[in-house]
Parts: structure tokens; sequence; C-alpha cells
């Protein structure tokens, strides 16, 4: 987190810990991860004592972490406990489920992999990663790997089939991703599956109502700040976790919700590869 950020944050945090207090809402916090690899964090990596020291400060925030269906389900009903926290990830990387996931068990902590179906053999890497050198910290999970975790607890869902920028297709390509992607998720784990992660946080609402129409119920974008029960189902924010244990608590405190306006701008910009 750069330095001017996390003083706005720092600015910001009481602001947002009283509105939270006289609002009264129990709101639902989303954090996200991509990969967790390595001895250190560098770009979609977090390195696994990061993951680590991010799931200290979550305990120590006093965080229920919750799995996803269910939060939103409890957010539905108004029965949302205090400091609600649901963990995700994006794009299928083999690396949660080798390395993150087991963590997670031992700490008795639900989560929700985000997978992108047209990579299901494992065997692609996305063009991000093809310029840097062969690693296996690029690695997808194969369809096996992700339903042996999916026996274990790990919950599955959609991140379309090919990782496009939502908003720069007609509506008709938009449809094609998200239902094939869900059936084929669908297929692999022989359950419905309501959950869809917009890659890089691509969305209007234009692509919110295809998501609707495709049937799922919750849909996750990288707009910060908390999800109260006013946020469409469709469009819950989401941040994800910086690697200083300090920033990941201003998150945890609302402190960056006041940046939502520049990730609205930045979402209309299109993505930055």
């Amino acid at each position: 987190m750069r330095a001017p950020v996390r003083a706005l944050g720092g600015l910001a945090r009481p602001v947002a810990a009283a509105g939270r207090r006289l609002s009264g809402d129990h709101g639902l916090t989303i954090v996200g991860w991509h990969r967790v690899d390595g001895p250190c964090s560098d770009g979609l990596s977090t390195g696994v004592d990061d993951f680590r020291r991010n799931l200290d400060v979550l305990e120590e925030w006093g965080a229920t972490v919750l799995p996803l269906e269910a939060a939103v389900a409890a957010l539905d009903a108004g029965t949302l406990p205090d400091r609600a926290v649901c963990l995700t990830f994006d794009d299928g990387y083999a690396s949660v489920v080798e390395t993150a996931w087991p963590i997670l068990r031992e700490r008795g902590l639900p989560a929700t992999l985000f997978v992108v179906s047209g990579y299901l053999s494992g065997d692609g890497r996305f063009a991000w990663d093809r310029a840097e050198p062969h690693h296996d910290r690029h690695r997808l999970a194969r369809a096996d790997e992700l339903l042996a975790a999916a026996g274990e607890g790990l919950d599955i869902g959609s991140h379309t089939v090919t990782h496009p920028w939502l908003p720069g297709l007609d509506l008709d390509e938009v449809k094609r991703e998200l239902v094939e992607s869900r059936a084929a998720i669908e297929d692999l784990l022989g359950r419905q599956v309501d959950s869809l992660a917009y890659p890089t946080g691509g969305w209007s609402p234009a692509v919110r109502a295809v998501a609707a129409e495709a049937g799922y119920r919750i849909g996750i974008t990288v707009d910060r700040g908390l999800n109260t029960a006013r946020t469409p189902r469709l469009s819950l924010r989401r941040s994800f976790a910086p690697t200083d244990p300090v920033d990941l608590r201003l998150v945890l405190d609302g402190a960056y919700t006041v940046l939502r306006p520049l990730d609205t701008w930045r979402r209309r910009r299109g993505p930055v590869w």
C-alpha cells in the first residue's frame, strides 16, 4: 500500500468506524487473494507467511469468517453477526488448493475459489503470466484437484470461461461467458453454482443484469467497501488483501471505503494489464 493511500486510510478510519456504529449495520467484508506461494509477496502472489499474517489479523480483529452463500443469506435475513468476513480467491491457481486451502482448513476457515472454466485442464497459462519465467506458481488447478478440494469443503464459483473484460463484450458474448462457465462448473461439482466474480472487477449494470438472467445470485466486484442490506447482491464489494497487516486492519475497519469513487472511475476506464 502506498504511503499516501495509507495516510488517507488512517485519516478516514475514525469516520468510517463512527458511521458504522451509528448506522447499526452489521455489514459484510469480503477479502480476496489470487495466488498464495513462495517466501514473499509480489504482484498477484501472496507469500505464505504474509498469508498467515493476514489470517492472524482477521483473528485479532475478531472476525467471524463465514461461507459466502451463508453470509449473503444472513445479510438478506438481517441476521449477519458483527465483523462478518468472507474469504475469496480469483483465477483458480493451483497454489490455492495446494497451499492456502490446507492452511485455512487448519484454522477451520471457509473460503470460495472462483475458477475460469476454460482452463480446467490445468495446462494453460493466463496472458499476464506468459511473459514471466515459467514457474509452478503460475500453474492453474486441474479439474480433479478442484473436485477434491470441493469435497473437503472449498466452495467453487465462476470466473467466466476465458477471463475477459465483460463490459467490453456485447451482451450475447457476456451471456455465453457466464452461462457456459456456470454449466461447466456445475457439471464438475454435481451441484448448483450461484456465485460469480467478475474478471478484473469488470462489471456494469447491463453485465449485472445478464448475470441475473444466467442464474447467479451473488456477484463479486473489486469495488472497496462494506456490504450492507442496501448493497446489490450481484455487485458485492471486495478488497484484495494488502501485504502489510496494518493495511489489512485499515481495510477491515472500512477506512478505504472513501476510495470507492476511484474504483468506479477505474472500472469505467477498463482493465489495466
